[in-house]
């Protein structure tokens, strides 16, 4: 009989509420590459992707006595994640453009050039369209298509009920098809 993944991620927990700095290597191995995806989706930049992360499992490790399994660890990993790269973007200075945010998708070998500034310029209005979408739909968004949560889970990380979810989701989908009509 093997163990299910939120099994083995609560003893992970527990061990790391204790101190355990191996638990925290495995729980870091384990959730990595998903939040890294979530903090570079909202950061727009790798560098601070990694550093965010690392910042993230400084907090897990601070904080995992507090943990409350009321979701899955997953979960509270995605919502410190977002939690973190949300108040980070807070504090940049307006002055930052998209233009100078590197680019979110990687060109195709395989394509023509012309498909390669067809798919930049879709990511570059896609990027658009998103951050012009209010901060709670933009979030709803982010944690549903690149953090893969639930609507459950993310209803647990605002605050909301996954009818919220639904209809954020929902007002943004269409925001976003507007937005990018000539291309659809």
């Amino acid at each position: 009989m093997s163990t299910a993944p939120t099994d083995l991620d609560y003893a992970l927990i527990r061990r790391v509420a204790k101190g355990d700095a191996p638990a925290l290597a495995e729980l870091m191995r384990r959730h990595q590459a998903r939040l890294y995806n979530l903090a570079y989706r909202l950061l727009k930049d790798s560098l601070e992707a990694e550093d965010a992360l690392q910042e993230v499992f400084i907090k897990v490790y601070e904080h995992a006595a507090a943990f409350e399994p009321k979701a899955t660890v997953s979960a509270w990993l995605n919502r410190i994640t977002a939690n973190h790269c949300l108040n980070q973007l807070r504090a940049r200075h307006p002055q930052e453009s998209l233009d100078q945010e590197e680019s979110v998708t990687p060109p195709d070998p395989g394509a023509s050039p012309l498909e390669t500034l067809e798919e930049q310029d879709l990511a570059r209005r896609l990027e658009e369209a998103l951050a012009a979408l209010p901060e709670n739909q933009r979030r709803a968004v982010i944690l549903k298509r690149f953090g893969d949560l639930s609507y459950q889970e993310i209803a647990a990380e605002m605050g909301l009920s996954p009818q919220a979810v639904d209809g954020l989701l929902k007002r943004a989908r269409q925001t976003l098809k507007k937005a990018l009509a000539d291309y659809l």
